[in-house]
């Protein structure tokens, strides 16, 4: 008879805990958009992106450069377009290598951190707590970091 109690006391449990889930494992999202837009090629491809440090305030900034070599003819010559995205809400941090995002309620959320690269060399990568959205519409470029206080899940392969 205890041993029917206790599974049935567990499985009450198991139960309460998939309907109401614990606070501490609820997820915040916020959406942090760039000041900065620009104009480029409607039809362009992304040449390359770098992850930088800007501004005495050591915020973080995104080099991103577009290119139309996709439609490079004799009409249409090779051009390019290089844009700075700043995101002054995204700052470095005390530690000199995590960068932070900082809440209205006064909560600091990690975003990127400077890490070396295969040659010793340091590069700014965004943590899996983040990721960028580039919207691109007629060639008006606008980003958004989307930041989470837990790690987004890895997709399938």
């Amino acid at each position: 008879m205890k041993k029917l109690i206790a599974l049935l006391l567990v499985m009450g449990l198991g139960v309460w805990g998939a309907i109401f889930p614990a606070a501490a494992s609820t997820r915040h999202i916020w959406k942090v958009s760039s000041p900065d837009h620009g104009q480029t090629f409607a039809y362009g491809t992304e040449q390359s992106r770098v992850w930088a440090s800007r501004g005495k305030d050591k915020h973080l900034a995104l080099l991103l450069d577009f290119t139309n070599d996709p439609f490079v003819d004799r009409n249409n010559p090779r051009q390019y377009d290089d844009f700075t995205f700043h995101f002054p809400d995204v700052k470095l941090g005390p530690d000199g290598r995590t960068f932070f995002y900082h809440t209205s309620e006064g909560r600091s959320v990690p975003v990127a951190a400077r890490r070396p690269d295969l040659f010793g060399i340091d590069e700014i990568k965004l943590l899996d707590s983040s990721y960028l959205v580039v919207k691109k519409p007629h060639g008006y470029v606008s980003l958004t970091l989307i930041v989470q206080d837990h790690p987004f899940p890895v997709a399938p392969e």
